[in-house]
């Protein structure tokens, strides 16, 4: 009968551990930003009040500082756009590590749309595009058929193996690599 026992209370807390480890890391908040959120845990209001002067003022001076930067969810879909095609460690606060699909297919993250501001024949039918955004693009295969125009729009999405794929209004995708 113990045996019995063992076996079903060992059955929850595997489950559970299972459960923990399968839960997505939370990333650590800064201690300035911490330290804030403490002061709404002190009872009396004068002492609390200058709690909150206090940490606000701390990350003020971090923010004049470069210390601390605070982005809204339009200016990171708008970060991660300008740094799309560039390879860079996964970063949370650009979303790379979240799994979440509505994320993957945002723009910024899986593909971006833009115009074309200034093109460059490189010979072999190669190009040398530069968004209006000021992202400059390469083809690394030669584009056939039509020859994009400035003005025009690109789509750019993520490929295999960490390449990317270009289509020009109307045209074949081509490989491309962010080129600055």
């Amino acid at each position: 009968m113990n045996g019995r026992i063992g076996v079903l209370l060992a059955i929850p807390l595997y489950l559970l551990a299972g459960q923990a480890a399968a839960a997505p890391k939370q990333q650590p908040k800064p201690e300035i930003f911490t330290n804030l959120l403490q002061c709404r845990a002190i009872a009396d209001n004068a002492q609390r009040l200058a709690c909150f002067d206090q940490q606000v003022g701390a990350m003020e001076i971090a923010s004049q500082r470069d210390e601390v930067v605070v982005l809204d969810k339009s200016e990171l879909k708008k970060t991660r756009k300008t740094l799309f095609g560039f390879a860079f460690p996964k970063l949370p606060f650009l979303g790379d590590g979240e799994d979440k699909e509505e994320v993957k297919e945002e723009e910024g993250f899986s593909h971006i749309e833009a115009k074309i501001a200034s093109l460059r024949g490189m010979g072999y039918g190669k190009w040398q595009i530069v968004l209006e955004d000021g992202a400059q693009w390469m083809t690394t295969e030669a584009v056939t058929g039509r020859e994009p125009k400035v003005g025009q729009t690109i789509e750019i999405r993520r490929a295999a193996m960490g390449s990317y794929m270009g289509k020009v209004e109307g045209g074949r995708a081509v490989r491309m690599k962010r080129v600055g």
